[in-house]
């Protein structure tokens, strides 16, 4: 937190005051809105987090200019103000937010839309930072090989004795959903499709995964029993399994999603399902990698 504040302190002392008070106005409002029994908006945001906030969001637009030479246009802020208006799902609190930044379009773009903009841009190049993430890629490849120089007959039973990371299971119906077997109600984690690549010495293929409903529910979750459908996956992913996961003990490509690499081995597959078990490498992440960035730049 004191690094925190202390990069805080790094901005102009009007820009930092102003910076400050505009957050409290907007966490005001998220403040009166919560639900149930509250502290006070004092107690909730003393001035060091309200501090540790607008360094947060200082920190991320000079790690976004500094190691990516990223800079943030005003196009891109008022592109960012405009979507706001077009796609909010809550237009009372966002006409708050706006009467508490005193109805100050400059205000509200530098202190709502500007920190959306900063955060999803340096989020996709973190995320897409092929240098960042080559040592846990190493390692899943080193995972993918060791499974293939076991051949298919023994890659199952390989794959089931690897301990770090240890693989996950999943089963999916090839068959179509029928009207008897709508799509489950459960409530899966609301992971977002991420773009993701695969590929190997002899295929290559973009897809979009969405690692919630592949890896299933997260650590500690009650077990819930549903039914999983091939056809439920995203085309692109779909595809590169339904390629490579041809029978019994054969490897997929090392696939990556923004969490992380996953390597599929099919355990069974015949014309009503495909068997697999799944390998989960995360990478390092994002607010820890963030944490990390106290120098002015990295090498290249």
């Amino acid at each position: 937190m004191l690094r925190s504040l202390l990069l805080a302190l790094l901005l102009p002392t009007s820009l930092l005051a102003d910076a400050l008070a505009d957050r409290a106005a907007i966490e005001r409002v998220y403040h009166a809105r919560r639900l149930g029994t509250k502290q006070t908006f004092e107690e909730t945001m003393p001035p060091q987090v309200l501090a540790g906030l607008v360094a947060r969001d200082a920190l991320r637009e000079r790690v976004l200019r500094q190691v990516y030479g990223v800079e943030v246009t005003a196009a891109l802020v008022e592109a960012e103000v405009r979507r706001i208006d077009a796609t909010t799902r809550a237009p009372e609190m966002l006409a708050e937010l706006k009467a508490a930044l005193g109805n100050d379009a400059q205000r509200f773009a530098a202190a709502v839309a500007r920190p959306i903009v900063v955060e999803r841009i340096l989020r996709a190049r973190f995320e897409q930072d092929s240098a960042l993430h080559a040592p846990v890629r190493k390692t899943a490849e080193a995972l993918r090989e060791r499974l293939l120089a076991a051949r298919a007959e023994g890659a199952v039973a390989a794959a089931r004795a690897e301990k770090s990371p240890a693989p996950g299971e999943v089963q999916w119906r090839l068959t179509p959903r029928t009207e008897a077997a709508p799509a489950p109600s459960v409530a899966l984690p609301q992971t977002p499709p991420v773009e993701a690549k695969a590929g190997s010495r002899s295929y290559s293929v973009e897809a979009t995964v969405s690692p919630a409903q592949v890896l299933g529910p997260p650590p500690g979750a009650e077990p819930v029993e549903r039914v999983l459908y091939f056809e439920d996956l995203e085309p692109e992913l779909r595809r590169v399994l339904d390629v490579q996961l041809t029978g019994s003990g054969k490897v997929s490509a090392v696939i990556e999603s923004a969490q992380g690499f996953q390597v599929f081995v099919a355990v069974a597959r015949d014309a009503q399902q495909l068997q697999a078990l799944v390998f989960s490498l995360p990478k390092q992440s994002f607010d820890e990698w963030l944490a990390a960035q106290d120098t002015p730049s990295r090498p290249k």
